[in-house]
C-alpha cells in the first residue's frame, strides 16, 4: 500500500560537544543507554542540553582500515568484539584530510561546517541519536535518517556542529538519526593499479547503511524505514547510491541536498594520481614490485602531508582523489541508466539551497516521502 508522510527535518547549527557517560547499570539498561549491537555493547549517555535523547558516539561500523586493509573495502567488525563494551561517549576522530590554515568561507562565515577534534586513518565510526526508550510508544518502531556529510570527498566528517541533531530529536521524539564518517581523498578513492575497488569510501557508506539496517531495531528504529540523506559530496553519494544498488538499496528513501553524482567524478583510468603520489613519497618501480603494497607501508601522515604540500604549490600537478566513474559504484551516464530503469525504485528528492528558519538556529527542509512497499531482501 502506498503511503504519504511529510517530515520537517531540522538540524541544529549549535550544539554542545561536552558529554560525560555514566557507568553501566541496571538504570542504563532500562532506559536504553546500554545497547547490544554487532559492534559490541554500546554504553551511551544523555546530557543536560538534550535530556530526552540517547547519544552514542564513536561507534565502530567496520574494522580499522589500516595496514593491509588500507585501500581495501571495509571489513565487518570482528565477531570477537561483540561481547566487549564500547564507551560511546566521545567523538571518534575524523578521517584524514587536508585543512587549510588560511582564512576561507568556512572559517570566516560558516564554521559550523568545520570538523572538530583530531584525524586518524582509523576513522570508520558513526554516531546515533535516539529518543529515550520510555518515550517510544510500545510496539512502535521509529523512522531513521542516515546522514552522509559533504566536503568534496576530500574533507568533512561526522564531528562538526551542524550535523548534531540532538535538539531536533529532543523536540520531536519521533525519529532516529545516524551520522557517519567515510574515508576521504587517497584513502577513500585511491584508484590504484590492480585494486579491485577504486572507490572504497563509497563502500564505507554502504557498510554504514548495512550496519544501521542490522542494528537500528535495538535503538527503537525501524529497519524498513531508513532514509539516506547527504549534503554536497554526501548528496552526490546519495545520488549515486540508487544506481549502485538498484536491486538491494536497503533504504526506502533518498535525499540529496546540493549535489549530484554527475557533477563530481574522476576519469583517471591511467591511475596517474596514485602513481604520482607514490613517486613523491619514494616509490621506485626499479626497486619495488608492488606499488600498492609499498603505499600501504607509507605512514598515513606522510601521505597526507605530501598531498597537502602539493596543494599549496601551484607549479606542481594537483592530485584529484575523488570517486572514479567505474560504472559500479559511481557513474557518468546517469541519464541513460535512468532511461533504462537501472536504479533503485525508491523515492528520491533533492534541494539546492537550505531554507533557514528561526527556531533553534536550525535549517528547515521539507521532505514529502511517498513510496510503495518493496521487497526487503
Amino acid at each position: 500500500m502506498a503511503w504519504t508522510k511529510q517530515l520537517y527535518i531540522l538540524f541544529p547549527l549549535i550544539s554542545p560537544y561536552i558529554a560525560t557517560a555514566a557507568p553501566a547499570s541496571a538504570h542504563d539498561a532500562a532506559h536504553g543507554l546500554r545497547v547490544k549491537t554487532s559492534s559490541g555493547y554500546l554504553q551511551g549517555f544523555i546530557n543536560e542540553t538534550a535530556p530526552s535523547v540517547r547519544q552514542f558516539l564513536g561507534v565502530p561500523y567496520a574494522e580499522p582500515p589500516v595496514g593491509k586493509l588500507r585501500f581495501e573495502a571495509p571489513q565487518l567488525v570482528s565477531p570477537k568484539r561483540r561481547s566487549e563494551t564500547v564507551n560511546a561517549s566521545a567523538w571518534a576522530p575524523s578521517c584524514f584530510q587536508s585543512l587549510s590554515s588560511n582564512p576561507t568561507v568556512y572559517t570566516e562565515e560558516v564554521p559550523q561546517f568545520l570538523i572538530n577534534g583530531g584525524q586518524s586513518e582509523d576513522c570508520l565510526y558513526l554516531n546515533v541519536w535516539a529518543p529515550m526508550v520510555e518515550n517510544i510508544p510500545e510496539g512502535e518502531k521509529l523512522p531513521v535518517f542516515v546522514y552522509i556529510p559533504g566536503g568534496g570527498f576530500t574533507s568533512g566528517g561526522a564531528d562538526s556542529t551542524y550535523k548534531v541533531p540532538d535538539k531536533w530529536i529532543q523536540r520531536t521524539q519521533s525519529h532516529i538519526v545516524v551520522v557517519l564518517n567515510y574515508r576521504l581523498n587517497v584513502f577513500g578513492y585511491p584508484n590504484a593499479p590492480g585494486l579491485k575497488n577504486p572507490n572504497v569510501g563509497l563502500l564505507d557508506q554502504r557498510a554504514a547503511v548495512e550496519w544501521t539496517y542490522n542494528n537500528i531495531a535495538a535503538f527503537g528504529g525501524d529497519p524498513s524505514r531508513i532514509t539516506l540523506w547527504g549534503q554536497s559530496a554526501g548528496s552526490a553519494s546519495v545520488s549515486a547510491y540508487g544506481y549502485a544498488w538498484p536491486k538491494d538499496p536497503i533504504v526506502t528513501g533518498l535525499i540529496s541536498d546540493s549535489g549530484v553524482a554527475s557533477l563530481l567524478y574522476s576519469e583517471d583510468y591511467e591511475h596517474s594520481n596514485f602513481t604520482a603520489l607514490a613517486s613523491l613519497v619514494g616509490y621506485d618501480n626499479t626497486q619495488h614490485k608492488d606499488i600498492v603494497d609499498y603505499m600501504r607501508h607509507v605512514p598515513a601522515e606522510r601521505l597526507q602531508n605530501a598531498m597537502y604540500k602539493t596543494s599549496l604549490n601551484a607549479s606542481l600537478a594537483q592530485y584529484n582523489f575523488i570517486p572514479l566513474a567505474d560504472n559500479v559504484t559511481f557513474f557518468n551516464d546517469l541519464a541513460d541508466r535512468a532511461d533504462k530503469g537501472l536504479l533503485a525504485e525508491i523515492i528520491q528528492t533533492g534541494s539546492e539551497q537550505p531554507r533557514p528558519c528561526g527556531r533553534d538556529n536550525a535549517w528547515l527542509y521539507t521532505y514529502h516521502h511517498q513510496a510503495s512497499s518493496i521487497d526487503r531482501r
